[in-house]
């Protein structure tokens, strides 16, 4: 109703209404009929007016068809105007065909399509002298219809006489094709500069080095295509200039699309151009008779055409005339000259005048020769070490041409003049040549002599050549020369030591030196041999060096020469020299001292003989020592020990601070003596009598001091030594019978008074055989010390004086006193006094000799020490925080005697770890017996030993516990001591006595394998003073007693070789992998576990072991695979019932590290469980040698590592349990896996702009992790500079290079491509992409592969940076371009798709950046078959596009099943203007707009992508109250279904083959991360555009969730899950309808319990409330409605 007419009836009555209303209605019945004959007058107008049209077209139509017609007939009589102005046979064009917005299809314009005939202005001085010649009987067919527009070209063509070898090609260079040259430039670039220049064709102003690069472009035009194939096969020629020489030419001949067309090559100073034949004949398709472009050649400046002094060159080339002003000297300073300098010596060469390098200097001039040539040698490193050139002063001489001992001479070639030679003021060597002629070589051969007295050890020599032309240095050369030795340098006693008649001793020693031949290479000059007894840091003591002396006479030199075959000994009055020293190295040849001994030597070469040891000589010194029995007396010993160090010296090996260069030493002992010697026996059994003969002798008072002597008493002819006495024998002074100890007090002593000497002591006087080498009895006297407890003599007390005795005291001692239990008695025998030989006299004061003994009295008390247990401490426990260790000390025996101390201490001994006694450590005491067959350490722990065992507690008999620290602890309560003593005698009998220590450990075992040893002491002592260990106890504590897991080895698998990466205990060590077990899981990255039972060896019986395996990996195998030395076999035994109900049995034979022993090991498998039963151990209390290790191997399936590159720490669990299941102990070990390259990025061609890629993706052939069990996703992200060949991807295995069945996909907005492949093969895929730049146009571009849904750390990328390409030249045969459209599958590339619809039309971008339509340029077409459509070809319904011109691609209908995508695509080939040196501002603008995209080819290829229907899921939480939450992290499945029941129509394929109507149509899943933020996507893609179906969220069953209102468990967690469609809102389908192009939004909110019912009504009463309302609501609409009806009627 019009508002005009709401107007015209407001404020009127009914009726008027009514009347109103209806001449309104007739009204518009009468307008009605009205428009109808209008629209049919409009209608015939038109009709008819399209009829005049249609007759006018007609009549074109006919008037051009009959044109075309007799069209080649009037060209052939020639009555053409076009013919009658131009000849055919001067013209190497056709007619050039304009086309003027030509389109494929009509737009609603009338255009027509139409051919110029206006001739073109061209030069014809080619062509003047051709002979044409006409055959009457032949005439030339031109049939235009078939396409031979260009035949009258041909024909010209055809009646050129080509020139004589035109095979060769066109010549531009030749005079007749003058007017082909377009132009020839001349440039030149400085060497330090980036930048061409233009030579001047006016002025030669400017001064040019000649070092520049010189390049000559050509530039060519209207070549004629037909005539240079034919007869100059494609080729064009040009001849450079002399000017240039070096000639380098690069890339190709480019078209103006940047298609590479043609060859350039330079040979013999002719560039040649090769085009492609097939290009020409596509210029020719393409109704192109001609050609233009340009090539260029680089190259050096010929400096033989160069004047010498400077000044003018000029240069003809082309059409152009250079007038070029080089700089002077240009020979001398850019001349073509080398220099070669070498060390001709392998070893220096070492003669009568000294030490000498011989070197060699080449100088070779080039092909212009050098002008005045010198060479300038100069010591460059080391010159301190040279002492001159041998033959070279400072006066000039010239060189000899042959070799003189060390003089320099030159080789020449014949017919040249010598050089001269000399030094300089700087010490350099000069080598004066003058003028060289082109390609002359010479060589100067020179020596250099090196010093004698420097070191040249490792001085590296370096030598350098310089070689001139005029003032100019032109090049250089250097070499090098380190003098090294390596010798082999000992010393040797030769036999043992000889004792002499005289009492003395010789030491024979050879002192050796080689100089090695292979590795030293020069000689050691003025060597000395030097041997010292007295040197500073070795040497003998000082005290009996007096009494060592060489023997002078036996000093010898041997030499053997390295073409000697034996030794030859020198003379020591022509050959050598040896000196002597005392203390210093003040040598003299004659030692004339009679009082004194040297104490050195040193063998020099003889006078005017220095030694030189040439490198494989090598020599020996020979020389003895005398040592006088003195020696020994001095230093009161039985040996002495003769040290002295052997010194190599060398004047040119010599340290820098002087001295050896070398030095060994070597120590003798010699000498047999025994001053004082003591044996103390076990007391005898049983009584014993010594019948005594001989004299007698006793001491006058009980005092050991008192008088000696001789008894009258002839009664006391025996004695007897009760059972229980110690015997004890002293020999004295035997010394060879050398020394004479009468008067040396000879004493012996007893420590305690528990001991007394019983009857007498046996003194034997004995003589040195020298021939049996034994000491014969020849008197023996007794003393009589009986009831004594200490004696002393001297042998002239017994009568003997003046002589060499040796002396044997045998005597007896006994215990006293039995009211003790056990003491320990010490018994020495001391000397004072001098022993004399001749006149000398040696005092023995202070030589003694000790024996030991353990008496025990009448209280027999056995005392053992044992350890027992660790307890853990307790919680928050202020004390004993390191836990405690329990002791047992048991005593046994008859009694424990009043005031019998016991102590107990931590050891002293070292290696171990020390635990501390607290004022608390007494545990307790305790008397008893225990039950049979019981001992305190059978007891598990105290309280159970007192509650159990019956003992009485003993504590009260005993002091209260004495603290002492001798170790020095520090911190409070700490001690090392604990000592009680008994306060009254305890009888034991049968009954023994229990102290219970316990100590706190100083530290503990933090890791596996730690070992901690405590020891503990118990001694005992009468007095408190004196103690007497009795026993000693060791507790052990380890990390991991009885189990502990540690990691063996990382390690690959490729299926045939396992690789190590030796992170583990195992090391490199492939050989301990069982690869047979390796077979169910195959190639991939593992990790190797043993954990091992038992270590400390207190375990016995049968346990299990519970493997709980990581997340992320899958067992392999488990296998027994060590078992200790004394612990045997262990065997793994099989379970039965139950208990592994649901396990899986499995078994593997391997061998173990057990030299290779071959054992079957049975486990059990449950998820990622597994379950293994070992025994049966033994306890035998020794660390390692009970145990059994066994190897657990995992391979990794954990995505983040394998595809996510993610470097991960996998820990492994396992629980010791009892053998029914019971947990004893657990251990942990973590491995932490590397992650490996799963993919291999590399540029792998660069063939000018197309860069080609591979990627090796799973190397190992493992089978990587993937949702849907089969592909893998291999992302390619490719950077903007990149334009990817779809047609170009190839995917093979990698091992067998076969075609590997894959799906690839591509996003052209993110230039990402992405391949599908099989996640179990190793695979290599393989495509190329083209730089979207042209040539010479610096571009960088990157590519990245990575797995879909990771992180790119687990993909590899490339980079490029500043990559060109070059172009030798172009051609360009027009202005236009091509567009080709490959339409494919987004999500298949390899599938093409024919019927989609494109419109292209031609754009302008506007300076202000928008791009608008051109009115009248439009393309339109449909893809074929193969997917393609060509756009631009230039045929009557396909006009031509261009250059620099922007184009709108537009799809305007999609294949079938496919979603068309409207999205514009904006293209431009860019191209520079004929002359310019860039780009227009207008097509700069237009590369630099990112909306625009480039290609440089004149054909554009463009592939556009289509994908079938798509519906998109998103994921959202809510918290309880219903508010939007951050992510949950972890994965969430999807799946699509046909029916809104979560079923479908058609049975769906499950992952195992089955099928069925549950199954989902398709998978998807969105995985959230830790911490991470935002809400994800994921598509289902591949669907029908016409088909509605249904999205699910699956629970963690698998099963999709249907009920919003009830819960379900996704990732373990409950949730309320519902679905949003907003499309379809409100509609009956559900939220969880879509249909392609919807997207899902699936929310899981956190589910709260419900609340209870608080019994209100309210919520019933307004849901009637509204239900009336929404009735009362819906009858007034139904009355309005009816009203409304009646209204109109």
């Amino acid at each position: 109703m019009s508002v005009l007419y709401k107007k015209s009836i407001e404020g009127k009555d009914g009726k008027e209404r009514h009347q109103i209303h209806q001449k309104r209605v007739g009204e518009t019945v009468q307008n009605k009929g009205t428009d109808y004959i209008r629209r049919i007058l409009r209608d015939k107008a038109r009709q008819k007016r399209w009829r005049r049209i249609m007759l006018c077209l007609s009549c074109i139509v006919v008037f051009c068809t009959i044109y075309v017609l007799i069209l080649p007939a009037i060209t052939l009589e020639k009555k053409t105007t076009c013919e009658e102005e131009q000849s055919a046979i001067q013209e190497e064009q056709p007619l050039i065909q304009e086309e003027d917005e030509s389109t494929v299809q009509g737009d609603g314009s009338d255009e027509v399509e139409f051919v110029s005939c206006e001739p073109i202005e061209e030069e014809t001085d080619d062509i003047e002298d051709v002979e044409i010649t006409e055959d009457p009987e032949e005439e030339t067919d031109v049939d235009f219809a078939s396409g031979e527009e260009d035949a009258i070209a041909v024909a010209a063509d055809e009646a050129v006489i080509p020139e004589a070898g035109a095979a060769d090609g066109f010549d531009l260079s030749a005079t007749e094709n003058s007017s082909r040259l377009k132009d020839v430039t001349l440039f030149y670039k400085l060497p330090s500069s980036e930048n061409w220049q233009e030579f001047s064709t006016t002025d030669n102003n400017t001064v040019i080095p000649a070092n520049a690069k010189i390049k000559l472009q050509v530039e060519y035009q209207e070549i004629q295509i037909e005539n240079l194939m034919k007869t100059y096969n494609c080729k064009l020629t040009y001849n450079l200039p002399e000017l240039m020489r070096n000639i380098r030419t690069e890339g190709g001949i480019f078209d103006g699309g940047n298609n590479k067309v043609g060859t350039v090559t330079c040979e013999n100073r002719k560039i040649t151009v090769i085009f492609d034949e097939n290009y020409l004949n596509g210029l020719k398709n393409n109704s192109q008779t001609t050609i233009n472009g340009y090539f260029y050649a680089q190259g050096d400046v010929n400096l033989s055409v160069v004047p010498g002094q400077g000044g003018t060159t000029t240069v003809i080339t082309g059409n152009k005339t250079y007038q070029l002003n080089f700089e002077p000297d240009a020979v001398a300073k850019y001349g073509q000259i080398s220099v070669d300098k070498t060390c001709t010596s392998s070893q220096v060469i070492s003669t009568a005048s000294g030490d000498y390098l011989a070197y060699t200097i080449t100088v070779t001039a080039g092909e212009d020769g050098c002008p005045d040539v010198s060479v300038v040698d100069t010591i460059m490193r080391s010159s301190d070490r040279v002492d001159s050139y041998a033959g070279v002063s400072t006066t000039a001489q010239t060189l000899a041409d042959g070799q003189n001992g060390q003089k320099p001479y030159e080789t020449i070639a014949e017919g040249k003049s010598h050089g001269r030679v000399r030094t300089n003021e700087s010490g350099s060597m000069v080598w004066e040549i003058g003028n060289m002629a082109a390609y002359e070589s010479r060589t100067l051969t020179y020596y250099v002599k090196l010093k004698d007295d420097v070191n040249l050890r490792n001085k590296e020599i370096k030598n350098k050549a310089a070689v001139y032309s005029k003032t100019y240095e032109r090049a250089y050369d250097d070499t090098f020369f380190t003098p090294k030795i390596a010798y082999d340098m000992d010393k040797v006693q030769v036999g043992d030591f000889v004792t002499n008649d005289n009492g003395t001793y010789t030491i024979k020693y050879r002192l050796n030196f080689t100089l090695k031949k292979d590795t030293s290479n020069y000689a050691l000059k003025n060597f000395e041999f030097r041997d010292l007894l007295d040197a500073s840091d070795i040497h003998t003591d000082e005290s009996a060096l007096p009494y060592i002396s060489y023997d002078r006479n036996s000093v010898k030199l041997y030499v053997k020469t390295d073409e000697a075959s034996d030794y030859t000994s020198l003379s020591s009055e022509t050959d050598y020299t040896v000196s002597w020293a005392k203390g210093n190295d003040d040598y003299i040849t004659s030692w004339n001292d009679s009082n004194s001994n040297p104490t050195r030597f040193k063998i020099t070469g003889a006078k005017g003989k220095p030694i030189t040891v040439n490198p494989g000589d090598s020599y020996y010194v020979t020389y003895s020592v005398t040592v006088k029995s003195e020696a020994l007396a001095a230093m009161k010993s039985d040996r002495v020990e003769v040290k002295n160090r052997y010194y190599a010296y060398a004047s040119n090996a010599k340290p820098d601070s002087g001295g050896a260069f070398d030095q060994v030493w070597h120590g003798a002992n010699v000498g047999n003596y025994k001053w004082d010697e003591k044996k103390v026996k076990t007391g005898t059994a049983t009584d014993q009598t010594f019948t005594m003969s001989g004299d007698k002798y006793e001491y006058k008072s009980s005092e050991s001091s008192a008088k000696l002597e001789k008894s009258d008493s002839q009664t006391e002819t025996s004695f007897t030594v009760p059972a229980g006495s110690y015997p004890y024998t002293v020999d004295v002074n035997q010394t060879l019978g050398e020394w004479d100890a009468t008067e040396v007090s000879m004493t012996d002593t007893l420590s305690s008074d528990k001991m007394k000497y019983i009857g007498y002591a046996k003194v034997e006087a004995c003589a040195y055989n020298s021939d049996t080498k034994e000491y014969e009895v020849k008197d023996t006297k007794w003393v009589k010390i009986d009831g004594l407890s200490s004696f002393a003599l001297k042998p002239s007390n017994l009568g003997w004086t003046d002589v060499k005795y040796a002396y044997k005291f045998t005597y007896y001692a006994k215990p006293v006193n039995s009211n003790f239990s056990e003491v320990k008695v010490t018994n020495t025998f001391s000397l004072s006094g001098d022993v004399i030989r001749g006149n000398n006299r040696f005092s023995l004061e202070g030589i003694s000799s000790r024996g030991e003994v353990t008496v025990s009295g009448s209280y027999k008390m056995n005392v053992k020490k044992e350890s027992w247990y660790y307890e853990e401490p307790k919680t928050d426990a202020a004390t004993w925080q390191n836990g405690k260790l329990y002791w047992v000390i048991e005593v046994s025996g008859t009694a424990i005697m009043k005031n019998t101390y016991f102590r107990d201490a931590i050891s002293k001994d070292s290696g171990l770890t020390d635990s501390y006694l607290h004022s608390d450590s007494l545990a307790g005491i305790y008397m008893g017996t225990l039950p049979e067959g019981k001992t305190i350490t059978g007891y598990s722990s105290l309280e159970e030993f007192e509650k159990n065992s019956g003992l009485v507690d003993a504590k009260d008999k005993f002091t209260a516990p004495k603290l002492e620290n001798s170790k020095n602890f520090t911190g409070t309560d700490n001690y090392s001591e604990l000592s009680v003593k008994a306060n009254e005698e305890i009888t034991l009998r049968e009954d023994k006595l229990y102290f219970i220590v316990r100590t706190e450990p100083q530290s503990l075992p933090t890791n596996y394998r730690d070992a901690f040893t405590y020891r503990n002491h118990i001694s005992t002592s009468d007095d408190g003073n004196t103690w007497i260990e009795q026993d000693r106890a060791d507790k052990f504590l380890c990390g991991g007693a009885d189990i502990l897991k540690e990691l063996g080895q990382t390690f690959s698998y490729d299926g045939t070789t396992v690789t190590s990466n030796a992170d583990g205990r195992d090391g490199n060590s492939p050989d301990k992998i069982a690869a047979n077990g390796l077979s169910e899981t195959g190639a991939g990255q593992y990790a190797a576990w043993a954990f091992k039972v038992n270590y400390a060896g207190e375990l016995s019986g049968t346990y299990r072991v519970l493997e709980t395996i990581p997340n992320g990996m899958e067992l392999a195998y488990i296998r027994i695979k060590w078992t200790g030395s004394e612990q045997g076999t262990i065997s793994s035994k099989e379970i039965s019932g139950s208990e592994v109900a649901n396990w899986t049995k499995k078994t593997i034979t391997a061998a173990t590290d057990n030299n290779g022993r071959i054992e079957t090991t049975t486990y059990y498998v449950n998820g990622n469980q597994a379950l293994i039963e070992l025994g049966d151990f033994k306890a035998g209390k020794e660390r390692d040698s009970y145990s059994v290790d066994v190897q657990v191997v995992c391979r990794v399936t954990d995505p983040d590592v394998l595809l996510g590159g993610e470097k991960k720490t996998f820990t492994n669990h396992v629980t010791l349990q009892t053998a029914d299941g019971q947990e004893i102990n657990t251990a942990t070990s973590p491995a932490t896996i590397e992650p490996q390259k799963k993919l291999d990025k590399q540029i792998t061609g660069k063939k000018s702009e197309k860069i080609s890629f591979t990627i090796e993706a799973n190397p190992l052939g493992e089978v990587l992790p993937a949702e849907n069990g089969t592909t893998l996703t291999l992302v390619d992200k490719l950077s903007p500079t990149l334009i990817l060949d779809t047609g170009s991807i190839r995917v093979v295995n990698s091992k067998t290079n076969e075609e590997v069945t894959y799906k690839a996909s591509f996003d052209a907005t993110t230039n990402t491509l992405k391949i599908e492949i099989p996640c179990n093969v190793s695979v290599k895929v393989t495509y190329d992409a083209t730089v979207d730049a042209p040539p010479d146009q610096s571009v960088s571009f990157s590519n990245e592969a990575y797995w879909e849904k990771y992180s790119s750390t687990g993909g590899d990328s490339v980079k490029e940076e500043d990559y060109s390409y070059a172009a030798g030249g172009t051609v360009s045969a027009g202005d236009n371009i091509t567009l080709k459209i490959i339409k494919k599958d987004q999500n298949n590339l390899s599938s093409l798709l024919m019927g989609a619809k494109f419109e292209i039309i031609q754009c302008k971008r506007e300076t202000d950046g928008k791009i608008t339509d051109v009115s009248g340029k439009k393309w339109t077409g449909t893809t074929g078959e193969n997917g393609v459509i060509f756009f631009g070809t230039g045929s009557s319904t396909d006009s031509v596009m261009e250059y620099n011109t922007v184009y709108k691609v537009t799809e305007t209908e999609a294949p079938s099943g496919y979603v068309v995508n409207r999205e514009p695509i904006y293209i431009m080939v860019p191209r520079k203007e004929e002359n310019t040196a860039d780009y227009s501002d207008y097509v700069n603008a237009c590369i630099s707009d990112s909306k625009i995209h480039k290609q440089y080819k004149s054909i554009y290829e463009l592939t556009v992508l289509n994908h079938k229907g798509e519906i998109t899921v998103e994921k959202k939480f809510k918290n309880a109250g219903g508010h939007d939450s951050s992510s949950v992290s972890g994965t969430y499945t999807f799946g699509l279904y046909e029916n809104a029941d979560g079923t479908n129509t058609t049975n769906s394929t499950n992952q195992d083959g089955t099928t069925s109507t549950t199954t989902p149509l398709q998978t998807i899943t969105i995985t959230y991360n830790a911490a991470e933020t935002g809400f994800k996507t994921a598509k289902f893609t591949n669907l029908d555009l016409k088909k509605t179906y249904y999205v699910f969220e699956l629970d963690d069953n698998g099963n999709p969730i249907k009920d919003s209102a009830t819960a379900a468990t996704v990732n373990k967690m409950e949730y309320f899950t519902s679905y949003e469609n907003p499309k379809t809102a409100g509609a009956t389908t559900g939220g969880n309808s879509a249909v392609s192009g919807d997207t899902v939004t699936v929310t899981n909110q956190t589910r709260v319990k419900e609340l209870p019912s608080t019994g209100s009504y309210g919520p019933l009463i307004f849901r009637l409330a509204g239900a009336v309302l929404i009735f009362f609501a819906g009858l007034q609409m139904l009355i309005n409605i009816k009203k409304r009806a009646c209204n109109n009627r």
